[in-house]
């Protein structure tokens, strides 16, 4: 069964956009941002955005960025973060308060009298508990950071095209290397279980919006080649 983060809106170019800054410059810290870091942050190291704010002073940074949709805000003393799947209503996340700084114990002075001399108990104030919370994320697979594979030794198919061992290896254990293989449960489709969403990406332009199962071999091994080299491996769960 396949999965994938990949839309029609990611095949259209993976354009970002920047949005969300105030319109008060006086009350906004507005800085160039890494989409790429702040979008690692947050699909990978959400304990160091629940530890602490991305800058000091306010901020809202918001953005689009290989199909996710990313929105970091402060108002100087709590800070929230979040990001989606573009396409599904954003989940919105716990802010998160800064450390409260514990309030000094009072001593209350002795008391001297005929009677044994009591100390009056010492009352400690409340000390707030601050808690760092994982945002809940809207997504469909699992989302995670890939880069493109390096060049891979490479074998010739059955259709003649050029196919890696991996990539084979994964045509094998979708559909035993049935080409009109279909997935009745997901829809999934062809040789490498493509999804529809995901084969109108890849495949040639007289196969989009067609069932991958329908197209000949060299077809599906061509467009399977061409999303591993450009994505990954990460839209197979058999990878």
């Amino acid at each position: 069964m396949n999965k994938t983060i990949l839309s029609t809106t990611l095949a259209l170019g993976l354009g970002v956009t920047l949005a969300g800054h105030s319109a008060d410059a006086s009350a906004m810290t507005e800085q160039p941002v890494n989409k790429a870091e702040l979008a690692d942050l947050a699909m990978n190291h959400q304990d160091k955005l629940n530890a602490a704010p991305i800058q000091e002073g306010t901020y809202d940074y918001e953005f689009d960025y290989n199909g996710y949709h990313f929105d970091f805000e402060s108002n100087g003393s709590s800070w929230t973060w979040k990001y989606h799947t573009i396409g599904y209503a954003p989940v919105a996340t716990s802010a998160v308060a800064a450390p409260a700084v514990k309030a000094p114990v009072t001593q209350a002075a002795p008391v001297t009298q005929a009677a044994p001399v009591q100390q009056a108990p010492v009352k400690q104030a409340p000390v707030a508990q601050t808690t760092t919370y994982k945002a809940p994320v809207s997504y469909q697979a699992p989302a995670q950071t890939y880069t493109a594979p390096k060049a891979a030794t490479t074998q010739t198919s059955s259709s003649g095209v050029y196919v890696n061992a991996h990539l084979q290896a994964i045509a094998q254990r979708e559909s035993g290397g049935n080409i009109h293989a279909i997935n009745p449960t997901s829809g999934a489709a062809g040789k490498y279980q493509f999804l529809q969403g995901t084969w109108d990406t890849v495949a040639p332009a007289e196969w989009k919006g067609k069932s991958p199962a329908s197209a000949p071999e060299s077809v599906q091994d061509a467009a399977a080649v061409k999303l591993y080299n450009e994505y990954g491996a990460q839209h197979w769960v058999t990878a």
